[in-house]
C-alpha cells in the first residue's frame, strides 16, 4: 500500500506546530510498520538545506484565468520521498501562513496552487513511475480541497479510481473560510458551492471538502474526536461531523511523539542525559539552568511552560493567578513565541510578572531552550481552554516533570489525575475540570503538597509519567489498521 500525504508543514523542513511534527515524523512511523509512505509539501524560503535541488517535474497551474508555474523537488529524508512544491512567488516569504502575525493576504491562493500541484503530481507519478495512489492523508485546512478534486473532479483519472481519502483534523479552530470572490482560482463549478459541499455561511469552506468528501476523518486525540461533535467545540461543524460520526467515519488516533528528537536518554541539547534510574541529574541540570539564567533561589522545584503566546492556551488563568504563583516556593519559567495579535495582552502580562521575583518571562522560540526546560522543570503547566492532543505534556512526562493540565482533548488521553493514595500506582499528573482560576490555583496547591509534604508519592508519579509510551509507533499501527480495512 501507498501512502501519499499532503500537508502545509512538516519538521524537519518547516514548523509552527504540532501539525508539523506529525506531518513529518509520522511517514516513517509509518515506513517502520511496514507501510510505504511519501510527503508532499510546499518549498519555504526558511528551509533547511536540499541536498539535491534537482527538478523532478513541473506543472501549469490553472488559477481562474491566471496559468502559474510550479516545480516539483524530489529528496529523500529518512529513507522517506519528499515532494516539494515550489513556486518562489507563492511560497518564498519569511513566514509559512504570516508575517508580523497578520495572514497573507492570499493564503487561498497559496493553498489553492499547492493543492492543484499536489494532484498533478500524483497523476504523473501513477503515469511516469507506475505507483499506485492508494491512500491519499490530507492534514488540516490547507491541503483540505484534494478531496473535492481527487473525489469529485479528478475522479475518472485512472489513478483515482480507487483511491482512498483520509482527512486529519489538527485543530478545528483553522477552517480555512474565504469570501467567495476567490472561487474562481478552484475552477471548478458553481455547483459545489452548495452545504453539502464546501459553502459554509456563505464562505467557501476548504476544510468541508476535507470533512465531507474524505473516506475518513480523524482527529488527534480520542477525546477531542469526540468535543468536537459537541456545539461548545464544534465550531459550527458539530453536526457535521456528528453526521460524520454515525456513519463510522470520524475517529481519534492521539498523536504520538519522536522518541529521537524528545528522549531524555539522548536529547542533545541537555549537559547530562538521564532516565528513570538515573532522573536524580534533573537536578543537576535544573542547577545549570538557574545558573545560566541567573536565579537565586536554587533550592526550589522548577514549573515551566511552552507555548505560543495565545489565549487558548490558558494564559487568563495564569494571569489572574500571579498572586497565588509568587507565593509558592517554586520558580517559574515561561517560554513563550511573541504574538502581535495579543500585543496589548502581552505587554500586561509582562508588566505584572515584574512584580513577583520567583517568575520569568521569555520571549523568543528556542528550540535548546526548550529541551533544557523540559529536562529541568519538575511541574509542567498546560490549562488549555481546548487542546486538540498537546505534545508538550507528553514531552514533559517522557522528561519526569509532571503535568498541570486542564481536563480537555487529547490532555484528558494522556495525564492521569493524582486523587490520593488510591491513584498512587497510575497517575501521571494532576488535572482540573472546570475552566477557572479557583480549580486551576487548587490543582497547582494539591503538587506543592505533594512535592513538599509527601515527596516519595511525588516521585513515584514521576516514575508513572516517564513509563508512559506514547510512541509515534502506536499512532502508525492505528492508521495501518485503517489501511488494511480499506
Amino acid at each position: 500500500m501507498n501512502v501519499f500525504m499532503i500537508a502545509s508543514e512538516a519538521y524537519p523542513f518547516s514548523k509552527t506546530g504540532g501539525l508539523g511534527d506529525i506531518a513529518g515524523n509520522l511517514p516513517h512511523a509509518l515506513k517502520q510498520v511496514n507501510v510505504n509512505s511519501s510527503l508532499i509539501i510546499p518549498l519555504y524560503k526558511n528551509n533547511y538545506k536540499l541536498i539535491n535541488n534537482n527538478i523532478y517535474t513541473s506543472f501549469d497551474i490553472k488559477l481562474g484565468t491566471e496559468t502559474i508555474q510550479t516545480e516539483i523537488i524530489k529528496h529523500k529524508y529518512n529513507n522517506i520521498d519528499v515532494y516539494f512544491v515550489k513556486n518562489d512567488f507563492l511560497f518564498k516569504r519569511d513566514g509559512i501562513y504570516s508575517e508580523n502575525s497578520k495572514d497573507y493576504e492570499d493564503n487561498a491562493k497559496r493553498f489553492i496552487a499547492f493543492t492543484k500541484s499536489a494532484i498533478e503530481l500524483l497523476i504523473y507519478i501513477h503515469k511516469k513511475e507506475n505507483i499506485k495512489i492508494d491512500i491519499v492523508h490530507l492534514h488540516d485546512w490547507q491541503s483540505a480541497l484534494a478531496a473535492l478534486y481527487i473525489k469529485e473532479i479528478y475522479n475518472t483519472e485512472e489513478c483515482f479510481k480507487n483511491t482512498k481519502v483520509i482527512f486529519t483534523i489538527h485543530n478545528l479552530a483553522y477552517q480555512g473560510n474565504f469570501n467567495t470572490d476567490i472561487y474562481s482560482l478552484l475552477n471548478i463549478s458553481w455547483k459545489y458551492f452548495i452545504p453539502s459541499r464546501i459553502e459554509f455561511y456563505g464562505y467557501v469552506s476548504f476544510i468541508k471538502a476535507g470533512i465531507i468528501l474524505s473516506d475518513i476523518v480523524t482527529t488527534v486525540s480520542p477525546n477531542y474526536a469526540k468535543e468536537i461533535q459537541t456545539e461548545e467545540f464544534g465550531c459550527g461543524l458539530n453536526n457535521l461531523l456528528l453526521n460524520k460520526n454515525e456513519q463510522g467515519k470520524l475517529f481519534g488516533v492521539l498523536n504520538g511523539m519522536h522518541d529521537t528528537q524528545w528522549n531524555p536518554t539522548t536529547d542533545k541539547y541537555i549537559k547530562y542525559n538521564y532516565d528513570i534510574n538515573t532522573k536524580e541529574k534533573k537536578k543537576l541540570i535544573r542547577n545549570a539552568l538557574y545558573k545560566e539564567l541567573k536565579i537565586k533561589e536554587k533550592n526550589y522545584p522548577l514549573v515551566t511552560m511552552i507555548s505560543r503566546f495565545d489565549p487558548q492556551k490558558g494564559l487568563d488563568l495564569i494571569y489572574s493567578s500571579f498572586f497565588e504563583l509568587s507565593t509558592y516556593d517554586a520558580n517559574f519559567i515561561f517560554l513563550f513565541s511573541s504574538n502581535n495579535y495579543f500585543k496589548d495582552f502581552e505587554n500586561d502580562f509582562v508588566a505584572r510578572v515584574k512584580r513577583a521575583k520567583n517568575i520569568r518571562v521569555l520571549f523568543l522560540f528556542d528550540e535548546a531552550l526548550a529541551h533544557k526546560l523540559t529536562a529541568a522543570s519538575d511541574i509542567y503547566l498546560m490549562p488549555s481552554k481546548f487542546e486538540p492532543c498537546g505534545l508538550n505534556q507528553i514531552y514533559s512526562m517522557k522528561y519526569g516533570s509532571l503535568p498541570i493540565v486542564h481536563s480537555v482533548g487529547g490532555l484528558k488521553d494522556t495525564v492521569i489525575n493524582y486523587n490520593g493514595a488510591k491513584t498512587i500506582k497510575k497517575a501521571t499528573g494532576f488535572s482540573f475540570n472546570e475552566y477557572s482560576q479557583k480549580s486551576f490555583v487548587e490543582a497547582m496547591d494539591l503538587a506543592f503538597n505533594l512535592y513538599y509534604n509527601n515527596k516519595n508519592h511525588f516521585d513515584n508519579l514521576v516514575d508513572n509519567a516517564m513509563k508512559k509510551d506514547y510512541s509515534l509507533l502506536k499512532t502508525a499501527l492505528e492508521y495501518k489498521n485503517f489501511i488494511i480495512k480499506f
